[in-house]
């Protein structure tokens, strides 16, 4: 799937489940029909929905967060707003791209996932940062910019920590709360 616009992570050997349990939880938020195909990287999804892959993760979050020990198999759900090749220069030019949504003054920091491929993430990091023309944060940033390579493909969003569904940290947020 070269075009995908979502990521969704599971455990190993739980991606049939995975699929089920995820597209039941976009059919309870009446969300758009999404395809999900399996990977060669065990645990490892990729997605394609007609729509906005952000709103729909967004939904989901507030879905998980009203049970996060409901959802068994979903660990994460990463929307992908540009889809690229993946080369450092296309990823940059998809960076920059990205970043422009970036207001003034305010913070991001870059992250690089790799499966599948040999680009150096300190390279991609090194060239994309010079199109972001904003205050680094690695710490507690208000934006990410992600980027996600797949073998031959890469995506890139720009991201707030609630635009991703990380079932995790509901739990984790759920037992701090003694939920």
């Amino acid at each position: 799937m070269k075009d995908f616009n979502l990521i969704v992570t599971t455990q190993r050997g739980n991606e049939r489940a995975c699929i089920r349990e995820f597209i039941n939880m976009v059919n309870a938020v009446q969300g758009p029909e999404v395809g999900l195909r399996r990977t060669r990287f065990p645990g490892l999804l990729l997605g394609r929905l007609e729509g906005d892959p952000v709103a729909l993760c967004r939904r989901l979050s507030a879905l998980a967060e009203e049970d996060p020990w409901g959802i068994r198999f979903v660990q994460r759900a990463i929307p992908i707003q540009l889809n690229v090749d993946a080369d450092v220069l296309a990823i940059k030019e998809a960076v920059g791209t990205a970043a422009k949504g970036i207001p003034e003054g305010a913070s991001f920091k870059i992250e690089v996932t790799k499966r599948g491929s040999d680009l150096s993430s300190s390279e991609i990091i090194k060239e994309s940062a010079s199109m972001v023309q904003r205050r680094v944060n690695l710490e507690r940033p208000a934006y990410t910019v992600r980027v996600e390579v797949v073998e031959d493909r890469a995506g890139v969003s720009l991201l707030t920590e609630s635009d991703m569904l990380a079932v995790t940290k509901l739990q984790e947020k759920a037992m701090k709360e003694g939920g």
